[in-house]
């Protein structure tokens, strides 16, 4: 397939950002062209899509991803999150945090693993849970974030990655030190 043979015609509004937010506009510039214009027709009578201009000999050649959704009245719409992924997470979260609330009853956390677990007591055990909490965190952000109508989608990504690494983090100490203690 060449530069330029992808009809964009069919595509709908959500492919055509997503589309956008992820060509490179130096290597493809035929298919950015014939994309943007698609783009531009479906969302005639909308805000335009924000671009971000490279600067001059900066190498810079990546289209923004698509900015805030507005309607006709170029009134803010918020995120929707379906009913059933927000139910999952709800769940999950609090299935979660039974689970190390009760490991942490009894002084003994299980994590599962791919061969064997392993036994967390004591402070990895307290650790691990702060990586629950985290996962919860991360999990539970995306409820609040549905029922959150303002312009803040930016700010709950930002939140779930720190919560995220954090997390990761504290799960990757709490299985070493969990691991090397039991060594001994």
């Amino acid at each position: 397939m060449r530069d330029g043979d992808i009809d964009y015609s069919s595509y709908g509004l959500s492919e055509l950002e997503e589309a956008l937010a992820g060509i490179n506009r130096q290597r493809y510039p035929k298919n950015f062209e014939n994309l943007y214009t698609a783009y531009q027709r479906i969302r005639e009578a909308k805000s335009p899509p924000k671009v971000h201009e490279p600067h001059e000999g900066s190498g810079e050649a990546e289209f923004a991803s698509p900015g805030p959704k507005h309607d006709e009245n170029r009134r803010y719409v918020p995120n929707e999150i379906q009913l059933g992924e927000r139910v999952r997470h709800l769940v999950f979260s609090l299935l979660l945090l039974a689970y190390g609330a009760f490991g942490l009853w009894v002084n003994d956390l299980y994590v599962p693993g791919k061969r064997r677990g392993i036994h967390l007591h004591d402070v990895p055990a307290w650790v691990m849970y702060g990586a629950i909490i985290c996962a919860c965190m991360v999990m539970l952000s995306v409820v609040i974030d549905h029922h959150d109508r303002r312009n803040n989608e930016k700010h709950y990504r930002t939140f779930a990655k720190v919560a995220a690494f954090v997390g990761w983090t504290l799960f990757t100490f709490s299985v070493l030190w969990g691991a090397f203690s039991s060594t001994r």
